[in-house]
This record gives C-alpha cells, structure tokens and sequence, in this order.
C-alpha cells in the first residue's frame, strides 16, 4: 500500500476498519496499526479540537472507507445471520482464537506475577459472566423489548453503549462488535438500519442510530486520551486485562440469549453444521495472518529505528 497516494491508502485502511468494526473478534484498531496508520488516526482523533479543518481532513479518507464497508457488507451479513446465524458466530470465534497470540504477544515476554494474573482473571470472569447472566435473565428479549417499546432512557443507553463501543476501534486487540455482542447490544443495533428501510419507526430509529453514532465519536476521543495514558503507565497491566477480557468474550459469544434463541427456534441446523468448522478455519487463519503481518511489521520499524 505504500505506492498508493495518502488518500486512497487512508479510505482503504478505512475500508479495513469498518470491516472489522462490523465483524466481532477482529479489531479495528490492529487494522489501522498493521498498516500503519494508528499513530496518525490518533493523533487526528486526539487532537481534533487544536487544529479542527486539518485534522479533520486527515480523518475524511478514513471515516469514507469506514462508511463504504458498513453499507457494502451489512445485507450480505444480515442474510447470514438469518440463515445461519451459529455458523457465524462460530467464525466470529475463530476470528478470536485466531487473535490471542497478538494480544499476549504486548506481556509475552514479561514476568508474571499474582496481580496481573488476578487482574486477567477478574477481566475473564467479568466477560464470561455477562454471557451467562444473558441466559439466565434472558438479556436478549428484554434488549429487544426495550427496542420495541423505545422508552425514552433507550436513548441514553444507547448513547453509552456507544462509547463503550468505539474501545474496539482504538484499542488495538479488542473489538468493538465483539463487546457490543457479549453486553446483548449487537444484534439490536446491526438491525437498525434494516428497520428503518423497511419503514419501521423509521425516525425513531435513525435518531437511536444518530446518537449511538455520536456515542462512538465521543468514544473516539475519550479512547484516544485514556489509552495514551494507560499504555504509558500501565502497559502490561492494561495486557493483562485485555487478555482476560478476550478469553472470556469466547465464551459469552456462544454462551448468550441470542444464541439460544436462535438455536431453540431453528428447526433445520443443517447449514450451520456443514459450515461451522469451514467457518472456524478461516476464522483462525484470518486473525493468524494479521498477526504475522503486524508481527512482521513490528521487526521492520524495529530495525529501522537501529539503524
């Protein structure tokens, strides 16, 4: 990519990371980092305010990528999950098992000790734990009524979510879908704009996806601040608990009421079967190789910086 002009390069890496935006277990942020736009997306986002127009137009190429792959991909992902939904949520899961050696690759090389463990394992147990609590409560009928009857504190929650969100397009190794699906969030929201073609409540649901949008964009800013900070001062602390998030995530992906319901109410599993272990395969081997090739990048910026 580095003999294409700046802008299409920047829509592309865009493109790349409305993809992973869409799809949990892939983040958006090891995107703009394996092609080496991270810095310079934060640094836009950041400091948006000290320099508005030009940071602005920095970000332009990025957010027309992002926004061409969110509209290009949606209906094919929107049929995939009403025809088999398990089989994909199968593939989000090898996107995840795929992507573990990236996330410990930060704290490989660290020595362990009883506080970074118990802050892995408390991150792990609060991820698998909301997975769980979704069966057992039923967090999927409830999120769904909640979007049915559009009460008016929806749209604050919705906002918040949002922020919550937007970590998967800063934070290198946590995606942001990923997090949407393990708290109930992720299907209501991906149906939005579905609901508004059809005609359904179709002001009320822009406006929900008008201010889970502004909720990402404060995310943007308030992610890019914090995680300056954190990968500053606590760097293998901050590793830990990324690697205890994700791992648990694996088990809320399966272990939810969306799941359940899907698997309660399909009559004919037959699809999903034939495609799950194709599906987990190509999960793997897709967050392998963007692990290899930001590894690889990593050696390259390494040796030129000694040399």
């Amino acid at each position: 990519m580095k003999k294409l002009p700046s802008v299409i390069k920047d829509g592309l890496v865009g493109f790349s990371i409305g993809t992973a935006s869409l799809i949990p277990g892939i983040s958006g942020g090891t995107m703009a980092y394996i092609f080496g736009s991270y810095q310079k997306l934060t640094h836009a986002i950041g400091n948006i305010f000290k320099n508005f127009w030009k940071n602005l137009l920095i970000l332009l190429p990025f957010v027309i990528g992002i926004i061409v792959s969110l509209v290009g991909l949606y209906f094919p992902l929107h049929l995939a999950f009403e025809h088999f939904l398990f089989a994909i949520i199968v593939l989000f899961g090898g996107f995840i098992i795929g992507s573990f050696p990236n996330i410990i690759e930060p704290i490989r090389h660290e020595k362990v000790t009883a506080s970074n463990v118990i802050i892995a394992i408390i991150c792990f147990v609060i991820a698998a734990i909301i997975g769980v609590f979704s069966v057992i409560f039923d967090f999927g009928s409830a999120i769904s009524s909640l979007f049915d009857q559009k009460e008016w504190y929806l749209y604050i929650i919705i906002f918040f979510v949002g922020i919550i969100g937007a970590a998967g397009l800063i934070v290198p190794g946590i995606s942001g879908s990923m997090i949407l699906l393990v708290i109930g969030f992720y299907f209501s929201i991906f149906a939005l704009p579905s609901s508004i073609l059809k005609g359904e409540a179709v002001l009320e649901n822009i406006i929900l996806l008008a201010i889970f949008a502004l909720g990402v964009a404060v995310g943007f800013l308030l992610f890019s601040k914090l995680m300056d900070f954190v990968l500053t001062k606590y760097r293998i602390k901050a590793g830990y608990a990324i690697l205890g998030f994700i791992a648990g995530s694996l088990i809320s992906i399966f272990c939810n009421s969306e799941v359940f319901a899907y698997l309660n109410s399909k009559s004919d599993l037959l699809l999903d079967i034939i495609l799950s272990p194709i599906f987990l395969i190509i999960g793997i081997a897709t967050s392998l190789t963007i692990y290899f090739i930001s590894k690889k990048k990593k050696k390259e910026e390494t040796k030129n910086a000694t040399n």
